[in-house]
């Protein structure tokens, strides 16, 4: 048996591997988070734009060995990110602001991301469908879905912002407290404004959306009855 001191000794160290194997995880997931928000922000463009960015990007992060790459690292920084917060909270209440933004963001994100990821399951392999742009298009067509997925999409987005803004500014604070103050409000602003600017295009502000029939018949698996508007 390990004595109470000895596990509580290696209690932290144990945290702080932790920490940094999610710390680089994130940094490894960056590139593909990028361009997934990009594919979403051409959409401004159309629905033939948004398509074709998100063809062009899936020749990459599609090829099998990349893709389960991906899968597990998503599923990986997940989990290791509810741990995490587990962690953090059987320690205490978080104190100010920084630090209730990082563990509420963490936790919101990890509830879009688990959805994300159950309705990405469904989709691809019950439906056998295309997810393109008419997948996050389809939620945002009608009700009820639009009034839970519009929150749905800001809100995810924006805690993914808050939750690195909140890691980048603790990793930065005691070196550089004014820029950490600097950067960690950037990534709020930034991560206000993509939140902000995703839904209206695939609700279709800027150019008139015709759902397709597979992708109605998908919603009303959920919702039978349902009508796009």
């Amino acid at each position: 048996m390990i004595a109470a001191g000895q596990g509580a000794a290696r209690v932290p160290h144990a945290l702080k591997r932790l920490r940094a194997t999610h710390r680089v995880n994130a940094m490894a997931l960056a590139a593909f988070i990028l361009v997934h928000l990009l594919t979403h922000l051409s959409g401004y463009y159309g629905i033939e734009t948004y398509n074709a960015v998100q063809s062009a990007l899936r020749t990459v992060y599609r090829y099998p060995p990349i893709e389960a790459l991906l899968l597990i690292s998503i599923t990986a920084q997940l989990l290791m990110g509810a741990a995490l917060l587990v962690m953090r909270l059987r320690r205490g209440r978080p104190h100010g602001f920084w630090a209730w933004l990082q563990v509420v963001s963490g936790g919101v994100f990890f509830v879009f991301m688990a959805q994300h990821l159950y309705s990405l399951a469904m989709a691809r392999l019950y439906f056998d469908l295309d997810t393109n742009f008419y997948w996050p298009a389809s939620v945002m067509s009608g009700p009820w879905f639009i009034y839970y997925f519009a929150a749905y999409y800001v809100l995810g987005v924006f805690a993914l912002f808050a939750h690195i803004g909140a890691g980048v500014r603790f990793a930065l604070y005691e070196r550089r407290p004014v820029a950490a103050q600097r950067v960690g409000v950037a990534f709020l602003i930034v991560g206000a404004a993509i939140a902000l600017a995703i839904p209206p295009i695939i609700a279709g502000a800027f150019y008139e959306i015709t759902l397709p029939r597979e992708w109605i018949d998908y919603l009303r698996f959920y919702a039978p009855g349902f009508e796009p508007w």
